[in-house]
């Protein structure tokens, strides 16, 4: 089963993604903050990869553990990004679809490439019932998990991902979006109804 990442990555089976995913978390401290004595312990409250996620899908070709058990904060502090929105109130769901999972879940994913140039809001209409926009959580995961998902500002290819699930609180015209700005990944808010040439909204399956 391929998850449409690099050659060495191609033939993981779901056991092989499931642990090595578990075992980035450990590695970054999720697993001993979220109460865990090992990583054999750690492991097990993390579920199976279901069977409807397992088959690769060109349309959206990353799964991705979601781990929501710490908090916005504390996820992006043990993960190395920028947050500056100053607790886990700082974003609430769209919408009651865009609500947050309170258990470790898979979800498989696209970056926000192929929506480049397109607003938030423009894609949110065009999603459609078996596709969400990502959270701001699943968005921290996505990239916790896959790096490759943004690329420095500054460059060419430059790709920041719109989190379209996730608005400000102190202005729900705002979306969350994470980047990468002079090396270092940040999670901010800008507006849903601008279109960017190197933002793009992602998405998961419904």
């Amino acid at each position: 089963m391929s998850q449409h990442l690099s050659s060495s990555e191609q033939t993981l089976t779901a056991t092989d993604i499931r642990t090595a995913q578990a075992q980035r978390l450990w590695g970054l401290g999720v697993g001993s903050a979220a109460g865990c004595a090992n990583f054999a312990s750690y492991l097990e409250s993390i579920p199976e990869i279901p069977a409807a996620l397992q088959a690769d899908d060109p349309e959206l070709p990353l799964l991705v553990l979601v781990e929501t058990r710490l908090g916005l904060k504390k996820l992006c502090d043990l993960g190395g990004i920028a947050f500056n929105g100053g607790g886990d109130d700082t974003f609430v769901a769209h919408d009651d679809r865009h609500l947050e999972f309170t258990v470790p879940t898979w979800i498989r994913v696209q970056d926000g490439r192929r929506n480049r140039n397109r607003s938030v809001r423009d894609c949110r209409k065009t999603f459609g019932q078996g596709e969400l926009g990502l959270t701001a959580p699943q968005g921290v995961c996505t990239y916790l998990q896959h790096p490759q998902v943004v690329s420095e500002a500054s460059q060419n290819g430059a790709h920041t991902m719109n989190l379209p699930g996730s608005v400000y609180r102190g202005d729900r015209a705002d979306a969350a979006c994470l980047g990468l700005w002079s090396g270092r990944p940040e999670l901010i808010w800008d507006f849903d109804d601008y279109a960017y040439r190197h933002y793009g909204p992602a998405s998961r399956r419904a």
